[in-house]
This record gives structure tokens, sequence and C-alpha cells, in this order.
């Protein structure tokens, strides 16, 4: 079945990191950082829901300015995660122009900013209307167990991890594909409408089997309303595959109880986006810059199981040793490369 997200880099794996995921079946996207993102389109900034920071060392959040000038004078809110003092990056972004003409937009922009820490959450919110203007503040108890962002159809988690400052690691877990077989529909002469969505809602929520769903049979012009037991239905209409995980780590250290965060959040990812800027060799300035390097990669993504390991994030001092990076990843990640990684 074909995937409903499709991932991908911003850039080549020496440029600025980012990864942006494209919603196949809706006009939406997500971002994971926002460095020099020149490269997407009008179009995929423009569909930008939310944006997750890992945090804003320049190569990560210098692409601020350009989202927001895309989606300027647009009505539509774009919601923003990132580390402690997130808001405060957000507010002097925006403080650094001038609003004075804001009133004149028919339509406004809003920036919602959520900033991570330890056991908290806090939020603030950025107006056009009110010349960004920060307001409606509050702070949320939060653990790292919990979804930072969660919606029907997926959720969203994070990891504060060590980059000398508070950096985020995330992980987006789609929920299973719930798919109507139409083939189905029309040999029982069943007709779509809202009962479909109530039966994939009762299915997501773990209703009953026993439960009843009133399915209208027949045509349009003709028909009767038959109740039939949400297992009835979910056995002959419903297919149902699991969603896909996709997993983002960069700018952080291997080492004890850093390395163990990352594997629990990334475990079993379908795809895993891990940063590899330095060759294994390098072990000891990675360890100095709180980088990775490309057996380092490997072996997290081995430890965590996950299907598809893309590293990115190369230094640009091993532009004629990419093969490298790639094979020493590699290598780590399905064994057989077992040398220390740290």
């Amino acid at each position: 079945m074909k995937p409903s997200l499709n991932p991908r880099l911003v850039n080549d794996p020496f440029g600025d990191p980012g990864i942006y995921i494209d919603f196949l079946y809706e006009k939406r996207g997500i971002l994971f950082d926002v460095g020099n993102i020149s490269a997407l389109s009008t179009s995929d900034l423009i569909k930008a829901s939310h944006v997750f920071v890992s945090h804003t060392h320049i190569d990560h959040f210098v692409g601020f300015d350009q989202l927001l000038r895309v989606n300027f004078g647009r009505e539509k809110t774009i919601r923003f995660f990132g580390p402690e003092n997130f808001i405060r990056n957000v507010e002097g972004k925006l403080a650094g122009f001038t609003w004075n003409l804001v009133d004149r937009y028919d339509e406004s922009l809003t920036i919602e900013v959520a900033e991570v820490l330890p056991g908290l959450i806090r939020r603030a919110t950025f107006k056009a209307i009110e010349q960004f203007q920060r307001s409606c503040e509050k702070e949320e108890t939060f653990l790292e167990t919990q979804p930072l962002w969660e919606e029907p159809s997926l959720k969203v988690y994070t990891a504060i991890l060590e980059h000398r400052v508070p950096c985020l690691g995330f992980a987006l877990v789609e929920n299973r594909h719930l798919n109507i077989r139409k083939d189905k529909l029309e040999s029982r002469k069943f007709i779509p409408g809202r009962w479909l969505n109530e039966l994939k809602t009762m299915i997501n929520e773990g209703a009953p089997n026993d439960s009843t769903i009133s399915v209208p049979v027949g045509n349009s012009a003709e028909f009767v309303t038959e109740s039939f037991t949400l297992n009835e239905l979910k056995e002959e209409l419903v297919q149902i595959s699991p969603g896909q995980k996709i997993a983002y780590i960069t700018d952080t250290v291997f080492q004890e109880g850093n390395n163990e965060k990352i594997v629990e959040l990334v475990k079993d990812a379908d795809k895993f986006f891990c940063e590899s800027p330095f060759i294994a060799e390098e072990k000891e300035r990675g360890k100095e810059r709180r980088h990775l390097t490309s057996r380092q990669a490997g072996t997290l993504a081995r430890r965590a199981q996950v299907k598809k390991l893309i590293p990115f994030h190369f230094s640009p001092k091993h532009f004629e040793r990419k093969n490298q990076l790639y094979r020493e990843a590699e290598e780590a990640f399905t064994g057989l490369d077992l040398q220390p990684a740290d």
C-alpha cells in the first residue's frame, strides 16, 4: 500500500540539516528544522502547518524568515516547537521587522510557539494583526513519554538531547491506515456516507466489537437503513495496515544517557534520519563538538532496530569522503562493523 507520508531531506547531506514531510493526500507538509530552505518550493512552504526545531543554531533556524515571508498575509496558523528559550528566539526574529501596516491586510497569520523543558512545556502566541506581540502565555506539565503534538492521524514525540545546549530529537508516529474496500461497498449496496467516518473512529478508539452502526443500503433514490456490528463491518470492509514512523536526530553526542534516549525515541522507525558529520576515526572530535560519527549513527540505528538509516549533515570538509561516511554508517547499522562506537 502506498504510504501517505513522504519524508525527504531539504538539502543534500552536506547542506543545512532538515527534512520536509509531504502529506500525499492532503495539501499539507511538516518541517523538521528550518535552516537554509531555499530548495523548497513556495508551494511546500505554504503547505507547512507544523515546524519542529531541534535548536536555534543558525543552520537549523535561519530559514524562519523565508517561511514567514511566504506565509505572511495568509489566514492560517503555523505551530512551532523548539527547546528551552525558543519562545524568546521566535520573538526576537519577529521583533526584527516593522509591522505598522498589518491592519491593512484582510487575512492574518498566527504563529503558535511551544518550548520544551524538563517536565514542562511553555506556550505563547504571536498574531500578525497584533503586530506579533506575545500573547496567550501558559505553562503545562510535560513528560517526554507524552506526545509533543497529537491529532487523529499521527503523534509527534520528542526527547531533550545534549549539544551543549538542549537539542530536541523527534519521532513522528503515524496511526494505522484504515482503508475501505470499495468493491465490498458496491457488492453489498452500502451507500457511502458519514457512517464510514464513524466506523473508522470506532476502530481507532477501540470500541467494543458488538457496537452497532446504522448503514444505508440500496441506492440514493431508494434505500433502507440496517444495523451491523462493528466486527461485521470491520471484517468485511476494512483493510488495516500500519502507519509509518519517521525519526529525526541531529546535533548531539554519543554518550551514556543520551544514547538511551535516542534509541527509545527512534525505536523501530521505518525511516531514521540521523546526523553523521564525522568519519569513524574522529570520535574524539565528535565528542568535543557534540556531534555523531558515521559509526555512531549506524550503531544507534542498529540498537534501535530501525528499518532504514538515512545519514545526513555531513561535515563539508569530508566532501571527497561522502561514500566513506555512507559505508561506515551502513556497516555499523548492518553489523558488518562491530568495532566500539564510543
